[in-house]
């Protein structure tokens, strides 16, 4: 069966590498590693089990897309444009699908069409983009338009099967899902790009990285979940009346075995809160971490928040991010 299922891979391999591929932009107008970044990548693991094309587990089973997210709903609100990513024609579109967070009624209802607002370009010898989530209303082409490389599409959304704002972008040679990052359709090798389908200049930008610091504030109050934090609004800081002062983070992509510490320090230099979170059990899509303490309203100036990420076989990594106390006038 092993031998079987290799001489399939195989095949399928050579399958495309015999068309000639052709070589995608970026499909998003951002600047990557800033306001936008790849949450989760093409599934290559033909099991129950997943993996990314770097053997990674910034995926999930089954998945046949890449997820290019930005930070929060404000972000998505002031519009981040899709584009295509390589010349082509407009064979499908679909609008009108509600930008929402799901429950399970709403997500039953919209199962059938996953993708929200859609739109599905072909190209030359057999190749197809897909690109889902837009926002609803944002759609600037029709099918049977001829569109270029680096045109709008559309906007980035909340709209089908996902919980955070996102494009789903998805390759496709004669009818299968293709990894962007090999070349190959689905179940590749790990890390073999040799053939991949990004530009240089989009390669070169869509560096891989094992987890990333997604965004962080200071707020008068603690995030309870991930849409508290996408809403845009736990980044407001305290004011004078308020009762505590709460330092945030939130990754995404961390692996198993990371481990997070959060500090807070005062003006004067002095550390007054300091915790080291226990380290990851299993690799994490996205989670956050907090820490409080009394509001500062007796010490003003600039506090800062410091966070230290620690990953397996990786250099240690930080960042620190800062919040003025104002002076309380009397």
């Amino acid at each position: 069966m092993k031998r079987q299922l290799f001489q399939l891979i195989w095949c399928l391999a050579t399958s495309v590498s015999a068309a000639e591929k052709p070589q995608f932009i970026f499909p998003v107008d951002c600047d990557y590693g800033v306001d936008c970044i790849i949450q989760n990548y093409v599934d290559n693991d033909p099991t129950d089990a997943y993996r990314d094309y770097h053997c990674g587990h910034q995926t999930y089973n089954g998945h046949t897309g890449t997820d290019i997210r930005i930070i929060n709903l404000p972000q998505m609100a002031s519009g981040v444009a899709v584009l295509a990513a390589a010349d082509g024609t407009v064979v499908a579109i679909r609008d009108g699908v509600p930008d929402i967070y799901l429950d399970q009624k709403k997500r039953d209802e919209i199962s059938k069409i996953g993708l929200g607002n859609a739109v599905i370009i072909e190209h030359n010898d057999g190749w197809r983009t897909l690109y889902g989530h837009l926002k609803r209303e944002s759609l600037m082409v029709q099918k049977g338009d001829i569109v270029t490389s680096g045109q709008k599409l559309g906007d980035i959304g909340l709209s089908g099967l996902t919980q955070f704002p996102h494009v789903h972008f998805q390759v496709q040679y004669l009818g299968h899902t293709t990894d962007p990052f090999t070349g190959l359709q689905r179940f590749s090798l790990c890390e073999d790009t040799e053939n991949n389908l990004w530009n240089e200049d989009a390669f070169e930008q869509v560096i891989y990285q094992s987890g990333f610091l997604l965004d962080y504030g200071v707020n008068d109050r603690p995030p309870v979940s991930y849409r508290d934090i996408e809403s845009g609004e736990f980044n407001q800081g305290t004011n004078d009346d308020s009762e505590n002062l709460f330092a945030w983070v939130r990754f995404i992509g961390l692996p198993a075995g990371s481990q997070v510490t959060l500090s807070i320090t005062s003006p004067d230099g002095e550390t007054v809160r300091s915790k080291t979170f226990d380290k990851l059990k299993t690799s994490k899509a996205q989670n956050f971490y907090y820490m409080g303490m009394p509001n500062p309203v007796d010490q003003p100036g600039s506090w800062q928040a410091e966070v230290i990420l620690k990953r397996p076989s990786q250099p240690k990594s930080r960042q620190v991010f800062s919040y003025t106390v104002d002076a309380v006038e009397h």
